[in-house]
């Protein structure tokens, strides 16, 4: 697991090898799934619960690891804090992008 932020900032990613495709869950706070971006061979799709911005964060992940990679990437998320303020959201946003980059560190050593 990957995690940036902590308290009610934490947020983790974990990651699945599935041939040479990868499957990424980002979650924090209350853990659910809201939003789901795929990326392949430069096409983009996404969709996300109703009432659900976490695609927000799964719309940003996604092509940021394609492009890095060029794999065929699928990533869901779901964070979810109570009251959550704009300054809130952006940090948790800012820790998303951070287990990213983290993750691509990750990846880019072990190969």
């Amino acid at each position: 697991m990957i995690s940036a932020g902590e308290g009610r900032y934490l947020v983790n990613l974990v990651y699945l090898l599935i041939g040479e495709d990868i499957l990424i869950l980002i979650t924090g706070g209350k853990e659910h799934i809201g939003g789901v971006s795929l990326v392949e061979n430069n096409s983009f799709s996404n969709m996300y619960k109703k009432n659900h911005k976490d695609n927000v964060i799964s719309d940003m992940v996604a092509p940021f690891i394609y492009d890095s990679l060029k794999k065929d990437i699928l990533v869901i998320c779901g964070i979810h804090i109570d009251d959550a303020t704009p300054d809130d959201i952006d940090t948790l946003i800012n820790n998303a992008k951070e287990c990213a980059e983290k993750f691509l560190k990750k990846v880019n050593n072990d190969n």
